[in-house]
């Protein structure tokens, strides 16, 4: 038998490990996970992103325990040769690499641990393509000129992380001819990644793991707040007792239990304030919000969704579920490098669908069904369906407005194309959950964004606008059965707001039109809780 060392191809295998599947959210959190795993045990960890030379830049800079020179070449390699202990977050050596190069083509960490000369050592994939395996170590003095240009000092222990060259994120922010929009792109993803890591970190940012699992996490300065998933401090929010079997599932042959724990939330109207209801919502919609938020070593690794137990439900979004897995079960959850799959196992799978979820959905569906009470809107506008048909129609027809569905998409998108230009407007099945057989009518349903009013469209040039019912204006009118002239009128000017936006909006101008109508909304809220009227 003969034995051949065969080597990958190094260009080859990053551009594999880029193609992972890593977004900027997920891809900072698996940078961090190594500051606050418990070897490294972090108590400050920095995020920044700035300009530099008209270019995106990130840093990450903890106060860990640091890496010497052999610890640091160890953790650049890919497929790091360490035992990873059951409080670790890192799992197959590779995230930190994996994570950093698909949004940089340059990934530089220079560390420090007590008692050891500052090192770093750098990824480059320009060299990568020329030269092959080559990790390039940093000489001290170019170190030393690199904390210098960062406002960096590495005194006792500590590591930074610099990620060069992002070049998905620089192409985006180059495809803006308007530099407002622009802008507008880098706070947007500064937000999101803000809000992703006080959710994914909550149980570190909150104290609730004691002082040795504590973490201060910080963006661009601004020091991050825990989300909790569950809204707990909401009077309203109502923990649904499970059995102390359903509560803490075993698999046999395993020793560590699974833990389960199960919360309603409230209604819009239940939440101690709008701002808590916003908030409540967090990165997804509270549609797709729903469903499991699943934990490993106290780290939230995936949340929303029923994992296949069951389709997700408009009238089961107050139900969330907190699913907790020890790091001695990862064998049987197959999690991914980028942590964006879990599997579960069949014991798990049926014990959700059969025992845990229908005590939770029942209790969501019941408090969901009481808010659901004015939704139906009885007046002219409402009933005169024919009309409405017709002057649509007519309407659609004299602008030369026509839709188009994104096809070859397994959930497909309406691209309307106006006079102006064309935008995206909503995907297919939105507009198939709101109002009857109608395909132009004005309706009433639950908006999460706060906005009174929205355009939803279908292929054919069809198009529904639905009334925020859970707008305080709309609480405040439409709920009343002696305002049906007030509501009729009140429709036919939204609608006509609504055709505006349809016969104007373009990708360019979305923005403005979206600010007009959340300014508006607020406006309104404010006046009706002032009850100016």
């Amino acid at each position: 038998m003969k034995v051949i060392k065969s080597i990958p191809n190094a260009l080859r295998t990053f551009e594999a490990l880029r193609a992972i599947g890593y977004d900027l959210n997920s891809a900072v959190a698996d940078v961090v996970d190594n500051s606050i795993t418990e070897k490294v045990a972090a108590g400050n960890v920095a995020v920044t992103f700035r300009f530099r030379s008209g270019k995106v830049i990130c840093r990450i800079l903890d106060d860990g325990c640091g890496m010497n020179e052999k610890e640091l070449e160890e953790a650049m390699r890919l497929g790091v040769e360490t035992e990873y202990k059951p409080g670790d977050l890192g799992k197959f050596g590779m995230g930190m690499k994996a994570a950093s190069l698909s949004h940089c083509n340059v990934l530089t960490v220079i560390s420090k641990k007590s008692r050891s000369l500052v090192c770093g050592y750098r990824w480059d994939i320009s060299h990568i393509r020329e030269k092959g395996w080559e990790l390039i170590q940093l000489e001290p003095k170019e170190i030393e000129e690199i904390l210098l240009k960062e406002k960096v000092v590495l005194n006792q222990a500590g590591t930074l992380v610099l990620w060069d060259d992002l070049f998905y994120i620089d192409k985006e922010f180059r495809s803006y001819t308007v530099d407002k929009l622009a802008q507008n792109f880098i706070f947007r993803l500064e937000e999101d990644l803000k809000l992703h890591l006080r959710m994914v970190y909550h149980r570190f940012l909150d104290g609730s793991l004691g002082k040795g699992g504590s973490v201060d996490i910080k963006v661009n300065g601004q020091t991050l707040k825990p989300w909790d998933p569950f809204c707990r401090s909401e009077p309203e929010t109502e923990q649904i007792v499970l059995k102390k079997e359903d509560g803490k599932f075993k698999i046999p042959g395993y020793r560590s239990p699974i833990a389960i724990e199960a919360y309603v939330l409230p209604t819009q109207e239940g939440f101690s304030s709008e701002s808590a209801w916003k908030e409540g919502r967090g990165l997804l919609s509270w549609n797709d919000g729903q469903g499991y938020y699943i934990y490993r070593a106290n780290r939230l690794i995936r949340f929303g969704g029923w994992h296949g137990t069951k389709a997700k439900d408009e009238h089961d979004k107050l139900a969330r579920i907190s699913i907790d897995i020890d790091p001695g079960l990862d064998e049987i959850f197959r999690i991914t490098v980028n942590k964006s799959r879990v599997q579960f196992p069949e014991m798990l799978f049926q014990h959700l669908k059969t025992i845990v979820n229908p005590l939770v959905v029942k209790k969501a569906k019941s408090k969901y069904k009481k808010s659901d009470d004015h939704l139906t809107v009885s007046n002219t506008i409402r009933k005169n369906t024919g009309n409405m048909n017709r002057i649509s129609r007519k309407l659609i027809e004299e602008a030369g407005i026509r839709t188009k569905s994104s096809n070859g998409k397994s959930d497909p998108e309406v691209e309307v194309v106006n006079p102006s230009g064309s935008w995206m407007s909503n995907k297919i099945k939105e507009f198939l959950k709101y109002g009857g057989e109608q395909d132009y009518e004005i309706v009433s349903g639950k908006l999460d964004n706060g906005q009174l009013w929205k355009i939803i469209c279908n292929e054919g040039a069809k198009f529904k606008v639905i009334v925020n019912a859970a707008h305080p204006f709309y609480t405040n009118i439409y709920k009343s059965a002696a305002n049906k002239a007030a509501t009729s009128a009140i429709d036919a000017l939204i609608f006509s707001l609504a055709f505006a936006e349809l016969y104007n909006k373009t990708e360019k101008n979305a923005h403005l039109f979206e600010t007009f109508k959340t300014v508006s909304s607020q406006a309104l809220a404010r006046l009706t809780k002032e009850k100016i009227f």
